[in-house]
């Protein structure tokens, strides 16, 4: 099966419906696109971007195909890239399933992690808050935080399957090791950060977009990704060896990798085959909604460095 996987969108829009057209032009016909959390926080599209998911989710029983057209109608767009981005949508409308990340808990006004968010992060929760339609927020509230694909040996986490919402991950990549990941491979996102990281029972070495070599791990490889030369982009799953593999699918909203093109990652489930891809899309737009919300500085600025 063909999955496309992405995360962390972070209520924009503009990242989200470049992908969407990416991935209908470029990749269709695939089997699902597999969300893994963190639908809104720090941008300014929270509603436009559940919109679109929960259409991507549940069809037009859920979202009108009118609210659908009106999201596509972006003015930076000319009529007929407004026309082929609608029938984009309209082509991957049921084929979504998602998961939340902690950003979509918060907003939703599930069990506090705000402790945990820094200043920034914590504003826009807040505002985010007060823009939700009742659609939305119970559409966040109703989120899994896992969901397994036993058959085809994979998952998908916001963060760890031990702690899907929490910090963990971020603070210390002491927590991601063989015995806590319990499929053979796990998605993520979280970090913002395209990686992919595989675990042997005595030791650990690395093969993605960010390499990290064995030699070079370290407690704090989340907050310095120490890179290899030896890139590769894509890669296949070698299902003969006791092996897990842990894949950061980046982050399609705010990447933090100084690349800030939009992250996504294609996943053959039966082909045993993935492949990291960037989108470039109209970050200028999504910095200037940002600014218009009067959401912090720091948020505009992030979109268009991808920091």
């Amino acid at each position: 099966m063909k999955n496309i996987i992405i995360s962390d969108i972070h209520s924009n829009v503009d990242a989200l419906l470049a992908v969407v057209k990416e991935i209908a032009g470029k990749e269709f016909p695939i089997s699902r696109i597999l969300i893994a959390g963190d639908i809104v926080g720090y941008g300014a599209s929270p509603n436009e971007c559940c919109d679109v998911v929960r259409f991507l989710l549940y069809g037009r029983k859920a979202v009108e195909v009118t609210k659908i057209n009106e999201i596509a109608a972006q003015p930076y767009l000319d009529s007929h890239q407004q026309h082929d981005l609608y029938h984009a949508l309209l082509a991957l409308e049921k084929k979504g399933l998602a998961i939340g990340g902690n950003h979509d808990r918060e907003a939703a006004g599930e069990p506090s992690l705000t402790s945990e968010m820094n200043p920034v992060a914590l504003a826009a929760i807040n505002w985010t808050k007060g823009v939700l339609t009742k659609e939305n927020l119970k559409f966040l509230r109703g989120l899994s935080l896992r969901m397994k694909f036993g058959k085809e040996g994979f998952e998908i986490v916001h963060s760890t399957p031990s702690y899907p919402r929490g910090y963990e991950y971020v603070r210390n990549a002491g927590v991601l090791k063989y015995t806590t990941l319990w499929s053979p491979v796990t998605f993520g996102g979280h970090t913002h950060r395209p990686s992919a990281y595989i675990y042997t029972r005595e030791t650990r070495t690395v093969n993605a977009s960010v390499l990290v070599p064995a030699d070079n791990y370290d407690m704090r490889l989340m907050l310095i990704e120490k890179e290899s030369t030896n890139k590769v982009e894509s890669f296949a799953i070698d299902s003969s060896k006791d092996w897990k593999y842990y894949v950061n699918v980046g982050s399609v909203g705010q990447p933090r990798d100084g690349n800030p093109h939009a992250c996504y990652v294609i996943f053959d489930s039966t082909e045993k085959h993935l492949e990291f891809k960037r989108v470039s899309y109209n970050a200028e737009a999504a910095s200037k909604r940002i600014t218009e919300a009067k959401l912090p500085k720091e948020l505009s600025e992030r979109v268009l460095k991808g920091v």
